[in-house]
């Protein structure tokens, strides 16, 4: 079992770090939860990520994992100073796993599956709001 730690990934940029820092692991029903801590003064102006094990009813060999990215848009009042969040963008992702399909296809699923919503193309339509047409 993977163990919770911190997380960097490229801004927009491809150059620039953000560190998504490790703030739990995964217990029960409570999801693992990273903050960018740079990118707020607190924890509900940063982005998050958070990723929880559930189990599938009536499937006995299945649970899925469950992901959740949200970034916040921040405004500052240039009168009082005080941050405040606008809006958040959420991405949700949920993927099934049946123990019975052998660790071989899962994990070649697995990398398939996270490079391509690293692709370019797949990163285009989340910018542009829409799938490709």
């Amino acid at each position: 079992m993977t163990a919770v730690a911190n997380v960097t990934v490229k801004k927009y940029d491809g150059t620039t770090d953000v560190i998504y820092s490790a703030q739990q692991g995964a217990r029960g029903d409570s999801p693992a939860q990273w903050y960018a801590p740079a990118l707020g003064a607190t924890n509900s102006t940063r982005p998050e990520a958070r990723a929880v094990n559930k189990r599938v009813p009536g499937r006995p060999n299945m649970t899925k994992i469950v992901g959740t990215f949200m970034y916040p848009y921040s405004v500052v009042n240039t009168t009082t100073g005080i941050t405040t969040v606008e809006k958040r963008l959420v991405g949700r992702i949920e993927v099934p796993f049946d123990s019975d399909i052998p660790a071989t296809v899962q994990q070649e699923f697995a990398h398939q599956f996270c490079n391509w919503i690293a692709s370019s193309h797949a990163k285009l339509q989340f910018v542009e709001g829409q799938a490709a047409i």
